[in-house]
């Protein structure tokens, strides 16, 4: 009688072996299709994360743009309202001087004499008070100091000083005063050479000591 244990043997493993094969086959597969998976993830991750941060690239530009052009309108503006104000300070400064030869200063009720050092007077009020000064001392700044426009000898730089108008000697205080009917009017000098040129300076010191002889003569209006 044959043996058949020993020709079955061999079957059994070849049926081993195949399905070992075959489920290391699938095993592989799986982890593949799991990499796939995995990988393809990761990249729809990053592409996600490269478009977000795209769009936040893109957002800060815009912002940034946003603020640029809000930093010209802002200075736009800035630069016409100083254009506005130079003009409207230009308007406010009068021609002061009359046909008769005084400074009418009408805004506060006086006038002053003044002869020909001043005939090209200007004045503005702001408030109760009076600031002079004249063209031909602006011109002579204007020459020797043009690069520092605060130093044009304009009236609001007090270059030949300021007539305020009191109520009474008491509220004039320790100013220079000229009593008048019904008010005092108290004068202030100039703090500093309104320029560094010796010329104007000249200039400025001869017609702020014209102005102070005006003011002790000055007159109601």
């Amino acid at each position: 009688m044959k043996d058949t244990n020993q020709h079955n043997e061999p079957v059994t493993n070849k049926m081993f072996d195949k399905n070992t094969t075959n489920k290391t086959w699938k095993t592989t597969a799986i982890v593949a299709i799991v990499l796939v998976v995995l990988l393809s993830a990761v990249g729809v991750y990053g592409y996600l994360q490269i478009k977000k941060l795209n769009k936040q690239v893109q957002d800060q530009k815009a912002q940034i743009t946003e603020l640029s052009d809000t930093k010209k309108n802002l200075e736009d503006a800035a630069s016409a309202a100083a254009s506005a104000a130079t003009t409207a300070a230009a308007s406010a400064v009068t021609n002061a001087v009359t046909n008769a030869g005084f400074v009418e200063v009408k805004e506060l009720g006086f006038k002053l004499p003044v002869g020909d050092d001043l005939k090209d007077l200007q004045y503005f009020v702001n408030d109760k008070t009076v600031f002079f000064s004249t063209k031909t001392l602006m011109s002579s700044a204007w020459g020797a100091d043009s690069s520092d426009p605060g130093k044009y000898c304009s009236p609001g730089v007090l270059p030949l000083g300021a007539i305020t108008r009191f109520g009474t000697a008491a509220d004039a205080g320790p100013t220079q005063q000229k009593a008048l009917s019904g008010f005092v009017l108290g004068y202030a000098p100039p703090q500093a050479n309104c320029s560094n040129n010796s010329a104007t300076t000249t200039l400025q010191n001869k017609q702020k000591a014209s102005l102070l002889k005006a003011f002790e003569s000055a007159q109601k209006i």
